[in-house]
């Protein structure tokens, strides 16, 4: 075999590689960090302070956001508490919507006309077209402003308090508008 051809297979094998590549030192460095790479429990030790150790779990949480709640929604719009453990929220709503186009817009707090709903309505006794809530099966007015204590993974579904129960649904085919809840868990810090 000529020296040419034996050169060239040298430059193209490992052994080649490294040789060009700088010796020892550059193929530690360079052996260092494919294997690095390929293999994450190795782990390359950064210049940090004893005071900060590592964590297993992730530290950043959802703490605060907001959603939309549309009118026209018999369900309503879920939220589930995404912590761990029993934390409390605090909801704040703004926005028009009405639960009869007859009547206008109103708020979260419903239409101040007729503050006392009938009993066919999802929370007789609150505000016609009130933001209300469906907690483990019961509804509760949230209007603009209310603070809920949820279970881990809990869901609650925010809703119009309209006629929901004695119109399978359909009231709220004539719906307009969508409220924004912005919330913040109070005890999550």
């Amino acid at each position: 075999m000529s020296d040419n051809k034996q050169q060239s297979g040298f430059w193209t094998s490992f052994s080649g590689i490294l040789t060009a590549l700088g010796g020892g030192v550059g193929v530690a460095a360079i052996l260092t960090a494919v294997f690095s790479g390929v293999h994450p429990s190795t782990s390359i030790q950064a210049n940090t302070s004893s005071t900060n150790p590592p964590t297993s779990s992730p530290v950043l949480q959802e703490t605060q956001g907001k959603f939309t709640v549309v009118a026209k929604s018999q369900l309503g719009q879920a939220f589930a508490n995404p912590q761990s453990s029993t934390r409390t929220f605090h909801f704040f709503a703004t926005g028009k919507w009405t639960y009869n186009p007859n009547e206008g817009l109103n708020g979260p707090d419903g239409n101040n006309k007729y503050p006392r709903a009938g009993e066919n309505y999802n929370l007789p006794g609150s505000p016609e077209g009130a933001l209300i809530v469906r907690q483990k099966g019961e509804y509760n007015l949230i209007g603009d402003s209310q603070t809920l204590t949820l279970d881990p993974n809990e869901k609650v579904y925010f809703t119009i308090n309209d006629t929901g129960k004695s119109n399978n649904g359909d009231a709220f085919s004539d719906n307009k508008g969508n409220l924004t809840v912005e919330w913040n868990c109070e005890d999550c810090k």
